[in-house]
This record gives structure tokens, C-alpha cells and sequence, in this order.
């Protein structure tokens, strides 16, 4: 086929596989402020559903796997809330009981029969109910209640439109527009938070939106609003971050942040507009795939308000799934199909019950989730007995519920060895969670993480931009990470990321030499911008190592290259622990004992020398959130019944001042108890620095730099290895090995840098 007709191929496969991704194509743009938008179409209902799916609503209400969704409505709709006058947060407003939940079935059961009795106590009772509806503002996120009845209204108003009259419409809109200004991103909506934060969730690309979609052609102000917005502002940051597929906002707010980028891409594409975001949408859940643990935990990642429970992907699976009929996406919610009340009825209307299932076990055990993330998962494998180690860069930062650990890593096996530490949803300074000082002193902090420290005594890390001088303005200083924005402020668009908000490189990736199984997985970055100018340099290169060793089913290899500013500056490398470490010499033991965990890890320190390194354990009752003199203490609110907050950490401090500092662990994965080492040896030559694991050999260049010219190293031992070169200049090198030529040509690829290949002991020479 000829390089032309091979075009036009590809371009009708592409506008096929683009129509038949919308539910329609017959909507008018308009351009507002210079910014396109899509109308809704001039007909009723095109709130979450159109004409087309009517028939549909009557089957679901037949489907053996939606009778029981559609019962629990009814269910709800019966019930009535109860007031018993004690304190409530707004979770009892927002929870869905009574009289809005029956509006919103008699108004699909009106869609389904054209009874007009059930579409006028529809109207009757929901604009009753908004018209009597208060809020006390003074309770956190009681937004999401005033939103949520924002959506029972627009249904009623959109659904049976036909049976509305002039002046119903009008007190609507009238309802519409006092609870829109009651919300906390204001309305029209104050030009921030568009990226993350709470206009980020359900007041915008729900709430706001579904009622601008559904009163349009009485008061087209509103949409073209939101429109705007969404087309402006939200679409590119998303589409943007949405290629790494991964989500900043860390395992918790996954449900909050990314449910709603879900709903307005449904919404908009119900409305017939086709895709608001990119497709790429699709593959964001999976990062929780790779980092669930056996006991159904995530390995923890940003603020993390849950413990010890099962971690169910809810009504992210629900709508991702089915929206891009992913059986993956789909078997996380059949596992586990629960769904909060407030979001019930969308169960009912868009959950694909014909969509099948399958296990993500069959996908390869490491993925890279590129920029703006750069980060990597490896395991051995899907069961309890795997391993799971997870390595971050951040190309960006996004603030709010992202934490300051660029280059950080967690490791989990039988149980979890290297840790995030620090407690969010705990009570400290009277304030609970986000603002209290141990979130801004120590959990969010890189002292928490298992990254690099460079303590410059004189840095001042600036919490608020009030100008006053009181303790509650700074944090304490941990020898981490800048604290980007103003004073700590979080990006409000994505140029204002763009500009302002970068924190590494990824240098290289890759995994292999099978991509489905790899034997290594490699991952390495510059994380210099993550920091002030205390630092000169700092790149991190992870090596992750499946043995496919029973006894020891893994290896971890972390090198480090960091310069500060100042000889003086203190450095530290850490690694948190639940429980309290073992040291002996320049090797280091954390086990798992308790609740169950059999899981242990041991490291040898090669970089810095056992003379120019101390290694100390700090921790323990009194100091288990210690930064430079102080126990930043928080008392937690969720129990922590099985420890995982940590208590415990290993610090590696060369002993002496040195502005440049390389450091080299090496982390081998065992069960506990297990008395067995692999040798560990460190390999030294010109250009290069490693390690010979047994029968692996890593090596580096010893500048961390990219090797561009002739180098070599020799194995001593007798035996054959398994070779990985990291920091290679990609291109086509010869290898000899005793002076003899042993490879005539071997490909680096650019994307990882990278030789792997098998040898005997010898010489190994390398040219270019």
C-alpha cells in the first residue's frame, strides 16, 4: 500500500473512531471571549441523557443488575433525614434522602410514561424544597450539599421541561441563582482553583454545569460561563497532565477530583458535544492498579485520610469504565460495587451492565506514567507474595494534596518497609487535617519522604502571604524542598504551572528486556529545580531488580549525585520505617513484624565510604515527627490501628562538610527473619561506580552524567551476570571483553540509556 493511501486510511479510521465516540454531532459552537464552545441542542431533555436513551430507562429498570440500584432509590426517596440537634458536618446535607431523591425518580418515571402526574409532583416538590433549602456556610464543604441540590433541581428542570411554566421557570432560575452565589467558588466564579482545589470537584463540572445545561435557553449566561471555563481553563491542564496517566492529587482525592472530570466529560458528551477531554482520560485509573497492595490498600501517595480498609475505585470504575467500556476499569468497581447516595442515580443511568470484565494481572508488572509526572511502578508480580516498589521524579508540581517528594520512593512487601510518614486527617494547633502545623511542618514536607535533605540553617519556608511575622506564617525548616508559589500557594491555571511550578527532568525510562515480565526497571531524574538554590545539582537514578528468587524476590539500587551551595550544608539521604530500624556498620535492617507483616529490607550503604558515613536511626516514642530539634506532633483523628504512619527513619550524613556527595544503596527484599544475603561488592573504575549483586552488576557513571566516550570494568568473580549500563549515550557501541571484540554493535536507545546483556568474568571494554 502506497505511503498516500495509507494516509487516507489512517484519516477515515480516525474520524470513524472520533464520530463514534459522541453521542452526537449536530450542536452549534459558539466562540465566547474568543473560546469555542458547544450549545446544547434546542430540544428536551439533554441533561445526561437525550431522546435516543429513553427506551433504555424502561429496560434498566428490568436489568437484574440495575433492580437493586433502582430499589435502593426508591428506598432513599422514603426516607426521611434526621435532625436529632446535635453538630453536623456537611456530610448530612449532602447525603441523598426524601424528597429530592423522589423528585428526581417521578421525573424519570415521567420521561419513561409521559404521565404528567408524575412530572408535576416532580416540579411541585423539588422547587418546594429549593425554596425552603438553607445551609449554614460556616460548615467545611457544605458547597457540595447547595450543589447537589443545584442537580436534583436542573433534572426536575430538564426532564420535564414540557410541563413548566413561564413563571415555575422563572422561580427556578430564580433558586439557581441564590444557591450559585451561596457556593465557594463564588459565581460567577472567582478566576482561581481551576487546576486544583475545590472548584477542581463537584460545584463546577457537575453542579454548575448540569443546571447551565438545563435552564439554557431561558438563561444562557450561566453555560457560557462554565463553558467557557471548562473549554479555557480546564481542558488544557487536563489534557496536559492526563498523558502521564497518573493523578497529582495523591490515592484519596482521586474520588473527588477526577469523579468530576469524569461527570463533565459525561455531561458534555450526553449533551452530544463528544469528548470535553482528551481520551487519554482513560488510562488514569490505572496507576491505582499498580500501586494496590495485596491487603487491598493503596501504596499511599499525597494527603491520605484512610488506614486500614479495603480502598475501593467506586464511582471512579463506574463512570470510567463504562464511559470507555474498559473491562480493567470495569472489574475495579465489580469488585466492589459501592456507590454514595449522592451519586446513585448515576449508576442507574450510565452504568454499562453489558460490559464484561477482566483482571489487570495480564498487563506488564512496570509502568512508566510520564510527564508532567515521571514516575514508575515495578512489582514481581500481582499476588500477596509481590513486591511493589514505586519511584518518583515530578517533572511538576500541583500543590494542595500533592506533597513536597520529588525523587521519593516506597517500597511494600508483606507489608510496608520504606514508607511516606506523617498522619492528614489528625488534630494539632486545635485545627484538624490540611492547616494544621504538622501537615505544613513535617507530612507534606520532604522530610516525610524517603528523598534528599540539604539543611541551610538560615532557609525560611513561608506558609501565607499575610506579612505578619507570627509562627503560623512559616513552617519549620526541614532541609527539603522549596515551597513553590507564593508562600506555598497552589496554581491556579496551567501557565501559571508552566512558569512557576516545575520541579525536575526525566533523564530516562525503561524496563526490560521482556516488557511484559522485565528483569530491571530503571528510572532516573534531575531534581535540582525541586529545591532552593541550596542546591547546585541533585539527580536521582532508580534501579529496580525482579530476582525471581524465592528467598529474595527483589533488589532496589538507588544513586544519588547532590551539590549544595555550601560545603557546610548539612545532606541527608532517608528511608521511613513503622518500625525501628537495625544498624549495624554501613548496613541497615527494617522489618514488618507487627499485624501480620513477615516483610523485611536490607541495605548496604556503598556511597558515601563506611569512613566519610554515619548512619543513625531517629525516631521512636517522642520523636516519631522529628525535624532538627522538634517532634512535630499531631493527635490522629482516622484510627491508624496497624501503625502505618511510621515512627522511625534511617538518615545517611557523610561526616564531614563536602559540597559534592554521591550516595549508593543498596536494597535487597526478603521475608522477615531470613537469614540469607546476596554479596554485595562495589565495582570502582574510571567513568563508572556500581555494584556487583551476586550475579547482577549495575553500574552508573560515576559523575552521573551521560557517558559519550571509551570506558571499561572488569568482573572478577567467575560466573555468569546479568550487565545493566545506565547513563549511556544513546547510539551504536562495540563491546570487548579480554581484548577480544564481544559485541560488534549494541543500540542505546535515548529513552533509557541503557546495555543489558549477559556475561562471564573479564575486562569489558566500551566504544563508540
Amino acid at each position: 500500500m502506497s505511503l498516500r493511501k495509507s494516509l487516507v486510511v489512517f484519516i477515515l479510521i480516525f474520524v470513524t473512531f472520533c464520530v463514534k465516540g459522541q453521542e452526537g454531532s449536530e450542536l452549534e459552537w459558539k466562540t465566547i471571549d474568543g473560546v469555542s464552545i458547544p450549545i446544547p441542542p434546542k430540544e428536551h431533555p439533554r441533561l445526561y441523557l437525550r431522546a435516543q436513551h429513553i427506551p433504555d430507562l424502561k429496560e434498566r429498570m428490568s436489568d437484574p443488575d440495575l433492580v437493586p440500584v433502582w430499589n435502593e432509590l426508591v428506598k432513599m426517596g422514603n426516607e426521611s433525614k434526621e435532625d436529632d440537634g446535635s453538630k453536623k458536618d456537611w456530610r448530612y446535607y449532602f447525603d441523598q434522602k426524601g424528597e429530592t431523591v423522589r423528585a428526581e425518580l417521578d421525573a424519570l418515571r415521567y420521561l419513561v410514561s409521559k404521565d404528567s402526574k408524575k412530572g408535576r409532583s416532580a416540579i411541585d416538590v423539588i422547587l418546594k424544597e429549593m425554596q425552603k433549602s438553607e445551609w449554614p456556610l460556616e460548615v467545611n464543604d457544605v458547597s457540595r450539599a447547595i450543589g447537589r441540590m443545584m442537580v436534583s433541581g436542573a433534572i426536575v428542570y430538564d426532564w420535564c421541561y414540557k410541563l413548566l411554566s413561564e413563571q415555575e421557570k422563572e422561580a427556578f432560575i430564580s433558586e439557581f441563582l441564590r444557591m450559585a452565589k451561596m457556593l465557594e467558588c463564588g459565581y460567577p466564579p472567582r478566576d482561581k482553583q481551576f487546576v486544583v482545589g475545590h472548584p477542581s470537584e463537584w460545584m463546577i463540572m457537575r453542579d454548575l454545569l448540569s443546571t447551565s445545561v438545563a435552564i439554557y435557553d431561558e438563561h444562557p449566561e450561566m453555560y457560557e460561563i462554565i463553558g467557557k471555563l471548562l473549554y479555557k481553563e480546564f481542558k488544557p491542564a487536563r489534557d496536559w497532565f492526563y498523558k502521564g496517566h497518573a493523578y497529582h492529587q495523591g490515592t484519596s482525592y482521586y474520588n473527588v477530583r477526577h469523579t468530576n472530570e469524569l461527570f463533565a466529560q459525561w455531561i458534555m458528551n450526553r449533551m452530544g458535544a463528544g469528548n470535553l477531554f482528551s481520551p487519554s482520560q482513560q488510562f488514569v485509573p490505572y496507576n491505582l492498579f499498580y500501586v494496590r497492595r495485596p491487603d487491598g490498600q493503596f501504596v499511599p501517595n499525597g494527603d491520605v485520610n484512610y488506614y486500614d480498609s479495603y480502598r475501593p475505585l467506586g464511582i471512579v470504575a463506574l463512570l470510567s469504565g463504562s464511559y470507555y467500556k474498559d473491562e480493567y476499569v470495569n472489574n475495579e468497581f465489580l469488585k466492589k460495587p459501592r456507590i454514595n447516595s449522592h451519586n446513585k442515580i448515576f449508576e442507574f443511568l450510565w452504568r454499562d451492565t453489558g460490559l464484561g470484565k477482566k483482571e489487570h494481572f495480564d498487563l506488564p508488572l512496570t509502568r512508566y506514567f510520564d510527564a508532567p509526572f515521571g514516575w514508575m511502578v515495578a512489582r514481581t508480580g500481582w499476588d500477596e507474595n509481590s513486591v511493589i516498589a514505586e519511584m518518583k521524579i515530578n517533572e511538576y508540581h500541583f500543590g494542595n494534596h500533592q506533597h513536597l517528594d520529588a525523587g521519593a520512593f516506597q517500597i511494600y512487601y508483606k507489608g510496608p518497609l520504606a514508607i511516606d510518614s506523617g498522619i492528614y486527617n489528625g488534630l494539632s494547633d486545635g485545627i484538624r487535617g490540611y492547616n494544621n502545623s504538622h501537615n505544613k511542618s513535617y507530612f507534606k514536607r520532604t522530610i516525610a519522604h524517603n528523598s534528599l535533605l540539604v539543611y541551610d540553617p538560615d532557609e525560611v519556608f513561608r506558609t501565607s502571604d499575610y506579612g505578619g511575622a507570627n509562627r503560623t506564617d512559616f513552617a519549620r525548616n526541614d532541609g527539603g524542598q522549596k515551597m513553590l508559589g507564593k508562600a506555598w500557594t497552589t496554581p491556579d491555571h496551567l501557565s501559571e504551572i508552566l512558569e512557576g511550578y516545575k520541579t525536575g527532568e526525566i533523564i530516562a525510562h525503561g524496563f526490560g528486556p521482556n516488557k511484559h515480565v522485565p528483569e530491571f526497571s530503571y528510572l532516573k531524574g534531575d531534581i535540582t529545580e525541586a529545591y532552593s538554590d541550596k542546591v547546585e545539582e541533585a539527580k536521582r537514578s532508580f534501579v529496580f531488580l525482579n530476582l525471581k528468587n524465592d528467598s529474595i524476590p527483589a533488589a532496589f539500587i538507588v544513586f544519588d549525585k547532590l551539590v549544595s551551595s555550601n560545603e557546610n550544608f548539612k545532606k541527608a539521604w532517608l528511608l521511613h520505617s513503622i518500625e525501628e530500624p537495625k544498624v549495624v556498620g554501613n548496613e541497615f535492617t527494617i522489618s514488618r513484624t507487627l499485624h501480620g507483616g513477615q516483610g523485611q529490607l536490607v541495605c548496604n550503604t556503598l556511597l558515601p565510604t563506611k569512613e566519610a558515613v554515619e548512619i543513625e536511626a531517629v525516631g521512636g516514642t517522642g520523636k516519631e515527627f522529628w525535624v532538627f530539634g522538634e517532634n512535630i506532633e499531631t493527635e490522629p483523628v482516622t484510627k491508624d490501628v496497624r501503625g502505618e504512619r511510621g515512627a522511625w527513619r534511617v538518615e545517611v550524613v557523610p561526616n564531614h562538610p563536602e559540597k559534592e556527595t554521591y550516595f549508593l544503596n543498596v536494597m535487597q527484599i526478603m521475608d522477615n527473619g531470613y537469614k540469607g544475603r546476596l554479596s554485595v561488592n562495589k565495582i570502582e573504575a574510571k567513568n563508572v561506580v556500581g555494584v556487583q549483586l551476586e550475579d547482577q552488576v549495575i553500574l552508573f557513571n560515576s559523575k552521573s552524567k551521560s557517558m559519550d566516550e571509551q570506558f571499561s570494568f572488569s568482573i572478577e568473580e567467575k560466573g555468569t551476570y546479568k550487565i545493566l549500563i545506565t547513563d549511556m549515550y544513546p547510539g551504536t557501541w562495540q563491546i570487548k571483553k579480554d581484548n577480544e571484540v564481544f559485541m560488534p554493535a549494541m543500540k542505546v536507545n535515548a529513552d533509557d540509556g541503557v546495555l543489558y546483556f549477559e556475561g562471564t568474568e573479564g575486562k569489558y571494554e566500551f566504544y563508540r
